[in-house]
């Protein structure tokens, strides 16, 4: 007996995928894009795909030849689309992130969910490794925006499924000036803008550097000097933050270059506008600080009037703009206590969720430690800490990137700024009363402000103003809790975000 004969008959599978692309055993030829093909059997494909039964066996031309053509689906996203209907499985060896956008497609096409569930767990998996390879600043890489820019080639740009979906969670996570332009498409942005308009997902980029990401990225169609040119009148978020404290918007350049710059803007500018009109419904000018929508955006004239006399009634009534970042911040992903950054005698459980003063310690003070993130952007930070068992008062609050003695209670140190189970907040060894005393149990909320330098906390669900002293807070802050024996706390993302309205706070 052959051995391909032996094979036979032990394996189900193994023989249904024995017939994929089997020229000998086919009676149909599938035309892909290209005009590659690949060679099917008809009961087969009918029997598992209520398309592909509808196009072989209800009296269509398709059903009265031997073959069928699919010009927008190529070779090797049909060949997954063959495996999985003979032998319903799903090898990650057989499918890369190259051609995840177009198996996706071609699964959404012949309408196989669970396929289309399986390539989507696939580049989920995919992404998550090479974002742990990545420098922090490169959270998602390049390679969300590749996928983004493929998938809106195969799909609407305004599509809603669960691979943009999945692909959008990744780019939002990442600042778009890491983004390089030819990375993420315009029609690839526009999906971006779109689905996060109004999203309550995290999102790490200030719109006003969405804005200015939005009319380099349509400069990037016209010129390298185009794009030299606009990052001149529209410099980066950091540096109008610098002359902001000067109250001087224009400060980049001297007004003789300033004219120059502006003058050689005009030569594309309506080419720009036209471009940038199909995602200006989706950048909130209302994030935008006034100041920088008078001095740096108004003038190069590429919004309608109406857009901008929105933003600048809102302002007005608002006496300020909303948060400059749209969704919820980043941080309170994988939130932890950082296990370096911590006092000599507190010890980690469950994950580096929950710190403990050890008890069989030899020092007795309070010892302080750190969260594994940073916080460092504009909006409102929102965490949560239980005092799951207090001590001589447990404390609560943030500490900046330096300078921080973690053997040391935080309150007597100027680079803290704590609340105690005392009812008391504590900054440099000044105490100000803020609430009533609270003990074991009392689940705390922390409301940081960066966008105004402020700090509040919710106490069992009671929301206090900010603390009236603490209205300067540095640019870089961590969480921080300070505790001795028998002091447990757990470290966590606010639980329920639906009583939390991000953009419309006012504390």
């Amino acid at each position: 007996m052959a051995p391909m004969e032996k094979m036979r008959g032990c394996s189900l599978m193994n023989d249904l995928k024995f017939l994929i692309n089997n020229k000998n055993y086919s009676d149909i030829k599938i035309i892909c894009q290209d005009d590659s093909i690949i060679y099917g059997n008809r009961a087969i494909l009918a029997a598992r795909s209520n398309v592909l039964d509808r196009l072989l066996f209800n009296g269509m031309k398709e059903s009265t030849i031997n073959e069928i053509r699919f010009p927008e689906i190529n070779f090797n996203a049909m060949e997954i689309i063959l495996e999985y209907l003979y032998t319903e499985n799903f090898e990650s060896d057989s499918i890369s992130l190259d051609i995840s956008i177009e198996a996706y497609h071609a699964a959404d096409y012949f309408q196989l969910e669970i396929l289309q569930e399986k390539i989507v767990n696939f580049v989920k998996k995919s992404l998550k490794e090479h974002h742990q390879q990545c420098d922090l600043k490169e959270k998602g890489g390049i390679l969300a925006p590749v996928l983004l820019s493929k998938a809106v080639e195969k799909m609407s740009p305004l599509a809603d499924n669960e691979m943009i979906k999945l692909i959008i969670e990744w780019i939002s996570k990442t600042p778009l000036e890491t983004i390089g332009f030819d990375n993420l498409s315009f029609q690839a942005l526009q999906c971006l803008l779109s689905q996060t308009y109004s999203t309550q997902n995290p999102f790490v980029t200030s719109e006003y550097m969405v804005f200015r990401y939005s009319v380099i990225q349509a400069a990037n169609n016209i010129s390298e000097n185009a794009i030299s040119i606009i990052e001149k009148l529209l410099p980066n978020f950091d540096d109008l933050k610098k002359n902001n404290n000067n109250n001087n918007f224009n400060e980049e350049c001297n007004e003789n270059d300033y004219d120059e710059y502006f003058s050689q803007f005009e030569e594309f500018r309506l080419e720009i506008k036209e471009m940038l009109s199909i995602i200006l419904p989706f950048i909130d000018l209302r994030r935008i600080d006034i100041n920088i929508l008078v001095d740096k955006i108004e003038p190069l004239q590429l919004l309608p009037t109406p857009l901008l006399l929105d933003a600048y009634r809102f302002q007005a009534r608002e006496k300020k703009s909303l948060p400059h970042i749209r969704g919820i911040p980043l941080f309170d992903w994988n939130l932890q206590w950082d296990k370096i950054a911590k006092g000599s005698n507190l010890i980690l459980k469950e994950y580096n969720t929950v710190v403990e003063s050890n008890p069989g310690g030899l020092n007795t003070t309070h010892q302080n430690i750190r969260a594994n993130n940073i916080i460092n952007g504009e909006g409102i930070y929102e965490w949560e800490v239980i005092i799951e068992e207090t001590c001589i008062y447990a404390w609560v609050g943030v500490c900046t990137e330096r300078g921080l003695d973690y053997n040391i209670f935080a309150g007597q140190q100027s680079c803290a700024w704590v609340l105690g189970s005392s009812g008391k907040c504590y900054h440099n060894n000044i105490g100000s009363h803020y609430v009533s005393e609270f003990s074991s149990g009392t689940k705390i909320i922390v409301h940081l402000n960066m966008t105004e330098r402020s700090i509040a906390f919710s106490v069992n669900g009671v929301m206090h103003p900010p603390v009236s002293t603490w209205d300067n807070l540095p640019s870089k802050l961590y969480p921080i809790v300070s505790l001795n024996s028998p002091g447990r706390i757990r470290l966590g993302p606010v639980r329920d975000w639906n009583h939390i309205q991000h953009n419309n706070r006012k504390f």
